[in-house]
């Protein structure tokens, strides 16, 4: 939703963004979320304890900030 701000500016808008999301733990450091119905897994490395399954947690969040 975009609306005009309130300030004297006739420019300025502003933005709601609504973000809902559900995660869990699926064993070792394996995580799923869904979100808008899509599921997002993650795992991390082996060396670390993973199994390697999935991207790590900041794969994700290095390649959102491509886009």
């Amino acid at each position: 939703m975009t609306t005009p701000a309130q300030s004297g500016s006739q420019d300025a808008i502003s933005r709601n963004i609504d973000v809902q999301s559900v995660g869990r733990i699926t064993g070792g450091m394996r995580k799923e979320a869904e979100a808008r119905g899509f599921t997002i897994y993650c795992d991390e490395g082996i060396a670390i304890g993973g199994d390697n399954s999935a991207p790590p947690p900041l794969a994700y969040f290095a390649s959102s900030l491509m886009f």
